[in-house]
């Protein structure tokens, strides 16, 4: 385990000088997506989704109370430029960029709830403001395009596809994060908004399988998109204060056999489904077993390490190619802020389950 420390430590270090390498030196606030094989300049007005990754990373490796005060205001002005009237914060260049591939996505799937870009910007907005919530910086304008009243809320938890419940679920997510967010930020419609929590919530409960504890509809969803469908849910739980579900035990039997190592994301929310299943059962259920795998996982996470960068690579041996559909780098052999942000924020998941978080201090943060 020794060894396993060292590395966790020797990241926290390397990280920082990565992220350094990353952000721009003429175009305040900007950071490039991978380290050479980016698609598209600092000039060419994106970047918003990058800078989202920079502050949740600092934040993760305790350095957002560590920059100065301008770095942080540089940050939060270049997230709030990209803010609309109607108060979504989302990418011009990433929604152009990924128009083909959502009118592909709905013809493919007949589902057409995100064919002119609708749900990325609403995904978009949440994770912005999340980072801007990390600045403690408030936009002037609120994101308002969710439902309100449970005819509201059910109908639109109804419209999604709880067959696919990754999508289904991410979408359960941003509605509870915007309500929460309105509510707490912008003092918008709070009781109601808290009621409304209540009702998503309930909805949810009543999609949960007895059989293996997570969110789902239908009787042929794999292993990998139901465990990436519980994380979803359970952001939203937590972004909410609603952490609490039935069935944690259901959930561990069906997360440590899984194998979830595909990409970043995958590695990501099987540590996150087992560290909250985990919490819910108080650390009493099948714990030596938890804590072998966070020390296997460990081992997975080194495959994506790029030491000499000092980065992750979103796919092993590969930079990610795509955001939100749009194609942004080339896809070298190299590490990009993405797969280094969700990698991170796993390592401060395994740390917590490890006991190691103080020794560590890599800090967790509420998407």
């Amino acid at each position: 385990m020794q060894d396993e420390l060292d590395w966790l430590v020797s990241v926290k270090e390397s990280t920082i000088g990565f992220l350094e390498k990353l952000r721009s030196e003429t175009q305040p606030g900007f950071y490039h997506y991978s380290a050479t094989g980016d698609l598209f300049g600092e000039e060419k007005g994106w970047g918003l989704g990058n800078t989202v990754f920079a502050v949740k990373i600092l934040y993760t490796l305790g350095q957002l109370e560590v920059i100065s005060e301008n770095h942080r205001k540089v940050l939060a002005d270049f997230m709030l430029s990209f803010q609309k009237e109607d108060g979504s914060i989302s990418d011009p260049l990433v929604h152009r960029k990924s128009r083909l591939s959502n009118m592909e996505n709905a013809i493919r799937n007949f589902s057409f709830s995100n064919i002119a870009g609708e749900q990325t910007i609403r995904a978009e907005t949440r994770q912005a403001m999340s980072s801007l919530r990390l600045l403690d910086v408030r936009p002037e304008r609120m994101y308002g395009k969710i439902p309100y009243g449970v005819e509201g809320v059910e109908k639109y938890l109804r419209s999604l596809n709880w067959r696919d419940p990754w999508s289904a679920g991410s979408h359960f997510s941003h509605l509870l994060f915007f309500h929460k967010y309105n509510g707490r930020v912008f003092g918008h419609r709070r009781e109601e908004s808290e009621r409304m929590i209540d009702v998503a919530v309930d909805y949810v409960n009543g999609m949960q399988s007895k059989d293996d504890g997570v969110w789902y509809a239908g009787t042929s969803v794999p292993v990998q998109l139901k465990i990436n469908g519980a994380m979803k849910i359970l952001t939203g739980l937590k972004a909410a204060g609603r952490m609490d579900f039935k069935y944690p035990d259901k959930i561990i039997d069906l997360v440590l056999p899984a194998k979830n190592n595909d990409h970043s994301c995958d590695n990501f929310n099987i540590v996150y489904v087992l560290k909250y299943a985990n919490e819910m059962t108080g650390g009493t259920y099948r714990n030596p077993e938890i804590q072998d795998f966070c020390r296997r996982r460990i081992s997975i996470y080194r495959k994506y390490y790029h030491p000499d960068a000092g980065g992750f690579s979103f796919f092993p041996g590969q930079s990610n190619i795509g955001y939100y559909g749009a194609r942004i780098t080339k896809g070298f052999n190299e590490p990009d802020i993405h797969g280094t942000c969700l990698f991170l924020w796993g390592i401060s998941l395994i740390s917590q389950l490890l006991n190691l978080s103080e020794h560590l201090g890599y800090k967790e943060f509420i998407a």
